[in-house]
């Protein structure tokens, strides 16, 4: 997923060099030292969408079915969460909290909502667990998108906030 994004970045500042250089009648030029530094700030999360309504659509589909195929027996078909999510089950774990919007998980910044999902919950008190082994990071990210989908706007606006921070 790294090599992949990393070349796609790469590919973007070529082309973009490429098309300013062109005006100028140079050819671009790119080293290996930056290659590298380039890589070393690429992460496993995809860039987050200024808007909603910048979202891409067949990442919301496949997010959905993967949501209803891997998580929707904990957290609902939308995403409701469990009735009483507040108040913890008796082995005391938590209960799988809405994630529509209507809880905390748009309190928390993407890399953060991406590692939860990866690692589970269990060591924090939690009763997720680990997806990380099932989902890949591409798959985890679509069912992060659909989530996200299921915000109000207002929310999304504010998570955007907390997520640039």
């Amino acid at each position: 997923m790294k090599k992949m994004l990393f070349v796609l970045f790469i590919s973007f500042v070529l082309v973009s060099c490429s098309k300013e250089e062109s005006s100028k009648g140079k050819q671009p030029a790119v080293s290996a030292d930056t290659a590298v530094s380039v890589q070393s700030v690429v992460t496993n999360v995809a860039p987050v969408p200024a808007s909603q309504a910048d979202f891409d659509f067949t990442k919301i589909a496949l997010g959905g079915k993967l949501f209803k195929e891997n998580c929707a027996q904990c957290h609902g078909n939308n995403a409701e969460g469990t009735p009483d999510w507040r108040k913890r089950n008796p082995d005391g774990t938590l209960k799988p909290p809405p994630l529509d919007g209507t809880a905390h998980t748009w309190h928390h910044p993407k890399e953060l909502l991406m590692s939860i999902i990866t690692t589970g919950t269990l060591n924090q008190g939690g009763g997720m667990p680990d997806w990380g082994d099932k989902l890949s990071q591409q798959e985890i990210d679509a069912i992060l998108t659909w989530v996200q989908s299921k915000w109000p706007e207002e929310i999304y606006a504010d998570w955007l906030e907390i997520n640039r921070r």
